[in-house]
């Protein structure tokens, strides 16, 4: 009981030093990491607020730069277009278009009003008598009789709307009594009509003759259909009249091509075709919503459309408004803040009304807000760090922390480990010293108590026949030599431990060095309850080996197997070739080992039981001093163990190459 008392007061102890051990790491290191955090939030603060001040004084003449020299260069090209189309600013929005990308559309006001996009002037009632003709056409489908009709109200009316109606009623009414022929004809007149007719057509009316001539053309599947189309297509886009016919025309052109399968073949033509048509879509709806008192040079959300940005230039008689779509404007913007943005800030734009024109999003709050000034001056820029730039900002100066702290923690963890680990061996040390000394002290008492009994029986007489005598004689033989096996692994120890253990290596046949172990065992082994079997295979080749440290590690193994067995013992010796050496094999049918147990067998003084009530004698230095014989001779050993089921050591020893 005494001796549990003071080993649970050595685990006490220990566990006070090793506490101790772990506040002095913890401790410094909470107060390491705390002074780290707070120096590397000074140090964002700062960093911050000088990236503050380096924005605030560079991005807003940045982006008033910008947009200055773009707009103004675009305003410069603008002024010198306009310039080339003096005469007839009608034809100026849609080459401007189809030369340039930076307007979507244009509206143009002279004198106040709006030249661009052209409308549809009133067109006069046409006549009862053509009406009538309507109906022979429409309704009685009389063709004949309705050209005929129609070539005389023609030939008779000075108004050119009902002289152009007859005349493109004639090529409708051809056509459709089959005269196809006729018809292409007559149509071909009208879309390219000859200098000296007597009336002229008007663009608008040339242009929806070119139409019908291309309806005809694919309807006869005529070979001057592809030629004719892209010639219309790019007429009717030069022609100057109203702008929904326009469209209308151009919109039908391009369904006709697609229609007998030439769009590819067209695709410039009709890409053209539709940017104009496209620009004058804009253009209608743009109409009629300007302000006049819209400042100059400056662009504003177009009332009512919102997703529609304007920009007055005046001129020497009017004033043009350039509009620009949202993806357009959104576009420039994009190139803008590309140019301006970098690593550690992006930026987001809005509208004169508010409205974000990218698609940006962040849950901060902008660090710098300012108006572009120039032709954006009601626009919003706003600058946001991005995320993570701190942390980037102040790596370098984090990673100088953080290595400190590092090297620090390590420093002090090592010296906890080592201390611990030296303070561990030496309490392990001491613990293993007393369970020697104890384990000692009882297998020598054991012996030489049973000698003195013995010994003292003798000498007293105590004892009837001379045989019995004898068998004393034999009993304190047997304790000797228990008592020199004890002592011998003691010796044995001590030189190992002195790193004095000397082998004699000489080249000897393996059978001998089995022989001699049998024969030091046989007489331990010679009884009713135990069956040992040896097998040495014949022409084993020689090892280079200490004989007599060979026979210790098999009689240690072989006692080991007697010790461990059960009372019907069943031990095997096998001495046999293997890929590695001669390998001596020793099996019992013992109580076997666990995993853990096997891990541990071959340190010193280890003991599976170690108390000194255990029914197995010995002082766990056995194996130890096994594992180094073995060493020593370059071999290896191996176990293999089950829990009950017996146990089986295999000593390999390389064989002799001379």
């Amino acid at each position: 009981m005494r001796n549990k008392g003071k080993i649970s007061a050595g685990h006490n102890q220990m566990r006070w030093v090793i506490l101790l051990l772990v506040i002095a790491v913890v401790l410094p290191t909470v107060c390491l990491l705390w002074f780290m955090s707070q120096t590397v939030k000074n140090e964002r603060l700062a960093i911050r607020q000088k990236l503050i001040d380096i924005y605030t004084a560079k991005l807003p003449n940045s982006f008033a730069n910008y947009c200055n020299d773009y707009w103004g260069n675009i305003e410069n090209k603008l002024i010198k277009n306009i310039d080339e189309y003096e005469d007839n600013l009608k034809i100026f929005p849609e080459k401007y278009i189809e030369q340039y990308e930076d307007f979507s559309a244009f509206v143009i006001y002279e004198q106040g009003k709006i030249t661009y996009p052209i409308f549809e002037h009133n067109t006069p009632v046409l006549s009862d008598r053509v009406c009538d003709v309507w109906k022979l056409e429409y309704v009685d489908r009389n063709f004949q009789e309705a050209i005929k009709q129609y070539e005389f109200i023609g030939s008779t009316s000075s108004i050119m709307e009902v002289v152009y109606e007859c005349k493109f009623a004639i090529v409708r009414c051809l056509s459709k009594q089959g005269e196809l022929a006729q018809a292409i004809a007559q149509c071909e007149l009208l879309a390219y009509q000859d200098a000296n007719e007597t009336v002229n057509l008007p663009p608008k009316q040339i242009a929806l003759a070119g139409l019908m001539l291309v309806n005809l053309y694919g309807r006869t599947n005529n070979e001057n259909l592809l030629a004719e189309l892209e010639y219309q297509l790019s007429n009717s886009a030069k022609l100057v009249f109203p702008t929904e016919t326009k469209m209308f025309v151009l919109g039908k052109l391009i369904a006709l091509a697609a229609e007998v399968e030439l769009s590819d073949k067209l695709k410039s033509q009709i890409e053209n075709a539709e940017r104009i048509i496209n620009c004058q879509k804009i253009a209608l709806a743009a109409s009629g919503l300007f302000e006049s008192s819209m400042p100059e040079k400056t662009f504003r959300n177009i009332p009512k459309i919102k997703s529609l940005y304007g920009i007055s230039f005046r001129l020497y008689n009017g004033d043009v408004l350039g509009l620009v779509t949202s993806e357009k404007m959104s576009q420039f913007w994009q190139e803008t803040v590309e140019i301006n943005e970098d690593e550690i800030v992006f930026c987001r734009v809005a509208d004169g009304l508010g409205l974000r024109i990218d698609s940006k999003t962040s849950s901060e709050q902008p660090f710098l807000s300012f108006n572009p000034s120039g032709f954006f001056p009601d626009w919003k820029i706003e600058v946001y760090f991005r995320q993570g730039v701190f942390a980037a900002a102040t790596r370098q100066q984090q990673v100088v922390y953080f290595w400190i702290a590092i090297l620090v923690i390590v420093f002090m963890t090592l010296l906890v480990i080592f201390s611990a680990r030296a303070i561990l061996r030496q309490a392990k040390m001491n613990r293993l010293k007393n369970d020697f000394i104890a384990t000692v002290t009882h297998e020598l008492k054991t012996p030489l108590s049973s000698m003195r009994v013995l010994v003292d029986t003798i000498l007293q007489g105590n004892y009837e026949e001379e045989k019995t005598a004898t068998e004393y004689m034999k009993l304190i033989s047997k304790e000797n030599a228990r008592l020199s096996r004890l002592i011998d692994n003691f010796l044995t120890f001590s030189r190992m431990e002195r790193n004095k253990q000397a082998f004699n290596l000489i080249k000897i046949a393996p059978a001998k060095i089995a022989e001699s172990a049998v024969e030091a065992m046989r007489t331990k082994f010679n009884n009713e309850n135990c069956r040992f079997n040896v097998a040495i295979d014949e022409n084993l080749p020689f090892v280079l080996a200490d004989k007599d440290a060979m026979i210790t590690v098999l009689v240690n193994l072989l006692d080991n197997a007697y010790k461990y067995s059960y009372d019907d013992k069943q031990i095997e010796l096998k001495v046999f070739g293997d890929e590695a050496g001669v390998c001596f094999s020793v099996k019992d049918n013992g109580i076997g080992m666990t995993r853990r147990q096997m891990r541990k067998i071959f340190d010193r003084f280890y003991q599976a039981d170690s108390s000194l009530a255990r029914s197995v004698e010995g002082t766990g230095l056995g194996l130890s001093i096994v594992k180094f014989i073995i060493d020593a001779h370059k071999g290896k050993i191996e176990v293999e163990s089950k829990p009950g089921k017996g146990s089986e050591f295999r000593v390999v020893i390389p064989i002799c190459k001379d």
